[in-house]
């Protein structure tokens, strides 16, 4: 009889009150297998365990899931940062072109501003990149000078919009002039600038193809999902992975409602770090400016912070680190992922995780940015001075940007339990009780 068989019986022969093997006896014997059977034993360990919760429950034999995942996940290189991925789209532009880009590559990297020479964010750096190089691959498809005139800045927007959007259309050809300015810096053209000043007023009219009124589903429900989602982690007969994967989504979703910020702050979250928990009700927030939506000269300068105070939300996200965190890996990410250890999801999968998990419960697809419309539009609805606490929340410096893209209040009214906002503020935070 093997290893694997003799623990089944002396599982199958312990009483409820027999202790339950220690992780140090359940790590030695699965390095045993795995040499004895290679990843079969994987499978064999996953069956230990269901069979060990039968006898000792859930809680009492939640370690096994730690052990398996240990040593079934091995390490994995560290992404590319994003501005890797610029410089590797640099080196696909044409070759007289690399050397300028590089260059601003380098002194937004930097953050050093020199007259004349604005930084760029790493991403608008892809963006720009990307632009430039379909640009080019259009100019010689068609036998075209790499420098557009109106008429063939426009015929590519034309080209654009058919298999796109207006939007798309004005982004690609501004951030195309955007490129030129600085790998062609003698190029001027009123009548490009005056086609890509046409798009923009066309998107402008065109509006948000991408939004529609079926994603108002009301925050408090993206909310009161998340809590949902927990719940039916708590109620599984295996606290395994994928128990404590259903319960880090559920906290995705009740905090991208409570704190309506884009995936790219949300993926920073870490316990001890980034979120503290205090005595009591207190979730202070503090995100590192580099996380945010600002201007590449802005990323160096003050946090943004902001204190929620729910006992309900508290007491979940002590739950999930003590319970379920840990059966990731010894991190702090309050995100972790499911493919490497000690690593946070990307903001990318943030969006993926906030569409799917939306779309399965309300057959519509809510995007982690249409989260942030959802609080706008009921903070604007259901409290005093709406639109001013809706612009405080989603972290606008001005009333007229939450106006223009998010207050689409049109009678929307919570049945559920919604974060009671307070509107007091210091600074440019504020401060929230759920």
């Amino acid at each position: 009889m093997n290893n694997h068989l003799k623990l089944l019986s002396e599982f199958r022969s312990a009483a409820p009150e027999t202790p339950a093997p220690s992780r140090v006896r359940l790590t030695r014997h699965l390095e045993t297998r795995i040499t004895a059977v290679g990843d079969a034993a994987f499978a064999e360990f996953a069956y230990l365990h269901k069979c060990a919760a039968e006898i000792w429950g859930a809680e009492r034999t939640a370690h096994f899931a730690g052990i398996l995942r240990q040593m079934r996940v091995t390490a994995k290189a560290p992404r590319k940062s994003s501005w890797t991925k610029a410089e590797a789209l640099a080196a696909r532009l044409p070759t007289a072109w690399r050397p300028s880009i590089l260059n601003r590559i380098r002194a937004s990297k930097s953050g050093r501003r020199t007259k004349g020479c604005p930084l760029w964010s790493a991403d608008h750096t892809k963006n720009v990149a990307w632009a430039l190089i379909r640009w080019t691959e259009h100019c010689r498809s068609r036998g075209l000078d790499l420098l557009p005139t109106g008429t063939t800045l426009d015929a590519y927007a034309q080209d654009v919009a058919h298999h796109a959007t207006d939007r798309t259309a004005a982004d690609y050809i501004g951030r195309v002039l955007s490129g030129l300015s600085v790998v062609a810096p003698a190029f001027n053209s009123l009548a490009c600038e005056f086609v890509v000043a046409d798009w923009e007023e066309r998107a402008a009219a065109q509006g948000a193809t991408t939004k529609t009124g079926a994603q108002l589903v009301g925050a408090s429900r993206i909310y009161d999902l998340g809590f949902a989602i927990m719940a039916k982690a708590r109620a599984r007969e295996l606290r395994g992975i994928r128990a404590a994967k259903e319960f880090r989504n559920g906290v995705l979703l009740a905090m991208a409602a409570a704190l309506p910020q884009r995936g790219r702050a949300l993926s920073s979250l870490k316990f001890g770090r980034t979120l503290e928990l205090t005595d009591g009700s207190a979730i202070h927030i503090r995100i590192p400016a580099h996380m945010l939506k600002l201007p590449e000269d802005r990323k160096s300068g003050e946090p943004f912070e902001r204190t929620l105070s729910s006992e309900k939300l508290a007491a979940a996200l002590r739950e999930y680190r003590a319970a379920y965190r840990p059966l990731f890996d010894e991190g702090n990410n309050l995100f972790p992922s499911m493919l490497a250890r000690n690593t946070a999801i990307s903001e990318a999968q943030i969006g993926r995780l906030v569409g799917n998990l939306t779309e399965e419960a309300f057959g519509v697809r809510v995007s982690i940015h249409r989260v942030r419309d959802n609080v706008a539009t009921e903070a604007s609805e259901r409290l005093a001075r709406g639109a001013h606490a809706s612009s405080a929340l989603l972290g606008h410096r001005g009333l007229g940007t939450t106006q223009r893209h998010y207050d689409r209040s049109t009678g929307l009214a919570a049945a559920q339990e919604f974060l009671q906002l307070v509107d007091s503020q210091r600074r440019s935070s504020t401060d929230l009780a759920l």
